[in-house]
């Protein structure tokens, strides 16, 4: 039986904010996991009060750790800012289900 994970086409970076020295926090890469990232719908871009251009959806194993304000970059190096995930824990498409949106140049 297939499942959402066929979907899961990209190798995707996770960076988090960590100490490095005394008070100093810096960004730092945690993990890479398989994912998949498409734009989000219009409704849903309205809605959050993101920037059309700027909005999008992610999917991953539902066990990945990726956790809100962490930032992800993709493999065309397009960086992202974690604005919100849900779990989906449930029938045989399990998966964490993530909103992006993308970092300013």
């Amino acid at each position: 039986m297939s499942t959402i994970r066929r979907f899961f086409n990209q190798s995707i970076v996770i960076s988090r904010l960590k100490a490095t020295s005394g008070r100093k926090r810096a960004f730092s890469a945690t993990a890479t996991v398989e994912g998949h990232i498409q734009s989000l719908d219009l409704k849903t871009k309205q809605i959050l009060g993101i920037l059309e251009e700027r909005a999008w959806k992610a999917w991953f194993p539902v066990d990945s750790d990726i956790k809100e304000q962490d930032k992800l970059v993709d493999n065309n190096g397009i960086r992202y800012d974690v604005r919100e995930l849900v779990k989906k824990e449930y029938g045989i498409n399990q998966h964490l289900e993530v909103i992006l949106e993308e970092q300013s140049a």
